[in-house]
Parts: structure tokens; C-alpha cells; sequence
């Protein structure tokens, strides 16, 4: 718990999310989850389902609960394989959310002024998520959610909680093959044009393919196209690559890999 008074007479919450390994808002007051009258939006960039490596997305969360002048939120992403924390929390209004760290976990939720409903049973708060930069399979957002009575007590209130799965909108399989095991490494990356791409000991290229996110293939060179070993260069200019996020798929005598390439 990381519970402190605020000075608009409310608390901070903690983390009490609902994820795994969480309470829910419930961890502290009365009641059961998802059994109040409340509306809750909580969105991506307006209902997406898949993220892009590397994007940047805008998140709502909204309650709507007649007689309700105190609302609150917390909510975190989690890689879904291992549940540990994935992306990046972005502040919109610094006044009205705020990140916070509690274990190995990183959250955003309200401020304790933001609490206050500016409305009479409506509060709302926006903020940005920025995905991995690579694909990590599949992500889960976990929201809790607080509609206060404003008694000064955990009595009485009434508890939410939500989840969103955002899976990778690059092809299935498409993730990068990255750290010390990686026999291929892209050189300059980012790049404003020419490019090497360089191999662990003997490896050569026998074919090389440029894909878009999505996984569709934008251009494929063969062996008769792929620079000599003494020359090694690539130019985005003539592969016909505006500015932008790629993946490489990597042909040569050993194996297949796939390399993230930025122009810039």
C-alpha cells in the first residue's frame, strides 16, 4: 500500500489495480467489485486492439456515478507471459495524474486534487502510453477504479475493475532476435540512409527482406543484390524507405532473423 493524505482531501491510491498478484480497490474499502451503477471508459486511441513497436497511444479513463463527487483510478500494463511491467506511462497534465513506482511495478493514477469531480457525478483523466520498442506478444492493462461516497471512511464506496489485451500488430513470429546470442547486428540504427549490416563470424547474406510492422514485405534482395562483403552498404534512399520503423528479415547460412531498422 502506498496510501498518504493529499491535500485536497483525498488519498493517494497504491497499487490495488486488480492485476495479477493485486487487490482491487477493494484491498481497503468495503464492498464488491463491478456491483456499483457506475459508467467506466477505459480506452486505447479510441478502442485499438494492437499496438505498433514503439507508438505512442492515448488512454481515457472516465466514471460516471450519479451522487458521486470523489472518483479515482490506478492502472498498469504488463507483459502478458510474465506480468512485469511493459511500456511507458506518459503525463498529459502533471495537476491531474501521476506515476508512481511500487515493487518491480510502474503505475499512473489520479492526484488527490484530481479526485474531485469537476462535474457533478463525472471525472475524467487522460494520459499517453508508449509501447516497447520491439514486439513482446501480447499486453494487458489493468485498471481499479474508485467511486467515493466522501464519508472520510472505506465504507460505503463503491469498487471497479477493467482490463484491455493489446496484441502486436507486427506478423506473428516477427520479434527481434536481440542480446548476445544475435549473430546480426544493423550499424548505424537509427540511420538517415546508408547502413551495414554486419554478422558473427562468417555468416553471409544470402537474402534480405524490408517489412512494414504489419509484416507485409515492402522489398526483397537476392543474392545478386546484396552488397559484397568489401562494400557492406545498404542505402534507404534506393531501397525506397521514407523515414520510419522496419523490420529486416535476415537470410544467410544459419539461420533466419528479424532486425528493427530506423530511418530517420
Amino acid at each position: 500500500m502506498y496510501n498518504s493524505s493529499g491535500p485536497c482531501d483525498s488519498p493517494l491510491v497504491g497499487d490495488h489495480t486488480g492485476a495479477p498478484g493485486e487487490t482491487s480497490c477493494t484491498g481497503c474499502h468495503t464492498g464488491t467489485d463491478n456491483s456499483g451503477p457506475a459508467s467506466i471508459t477505459f480506452s486505447i486511441a479510441g478502442g485499438v486492439t494492437q499496438y505498433t513497436p514503439g507508438q505512442t497511444y492515448s488512454v481515457t479513463v472516465s466514471i460516471t456515478q450519479s451522487g458521486i463527487d470523489k472518483m479515482g483510478f490506478a492502472c498498469v500494463a504488463l507483459r502478458s507471459s510474465n506480468n512485469s511491467t511493459i511500456g511507458t506511462f506518459q503525463l498529459l497534465d502533471a495537476a491531474r495524474t501521476r506515476t508512481f513506482t511500487g515493487g518491480s511495478r510502474k503505475y499512473i493514477s489520479h492526484t488527490p486534487c484530481a479526485a474531485d469531480a469537476p462535474s457533478p457525478g463525472y471525472n475524467e483523466w487522460s494520459f499517453n502510453w508508449q509501447a516497447p520498442p520491439a514486439n513482446v506478444g501480447s499486453i494487458t492493462f489493468y485498471l481499479g477504479a474508485l467511486a467515493g461516497n466522501h464519508n472520510h471512511a472505506t465504507t460505503g464506496d463503491f469498487a471497479y475493475k477493467r482490463s484491455l489485451t493489446l496484441t502486436p500488430a507486427v506478423a506473428a513470429g516477427m520479434e527481434e532476435l536481440t542480446g548476445a546470442g544475435s549473430p546480426i547486428s544493423i550499424f548505424p540504427n537509427p540511420t538517415d540512409d546508408k547502413f551495414e549490416i554486419r554478422s558473427v563470424g562468417s555468416s553471409n547474406v544470402r537474402e534480405l527482406q524490408v517489412l512494414d510492422l504489419r509484416g507485409k514485405v515492402l522489398k526483397t534482395l537476392t543474392a545478386g543484390d546484396i552488397p559484397s562483403a568489401a562494400d557492406g552498404q545498404y542505402s534507404a534512399k534506393q531501397l525506397g524507405l521514407p523515414a520510419g520503423v522496419y523490420f529486416l528479415r535476415i537470410t544467410d547460412e544459419h539461420r533466419q532473423s528479424y532486425k528493427k531498422l530506423i530511418v530517420e
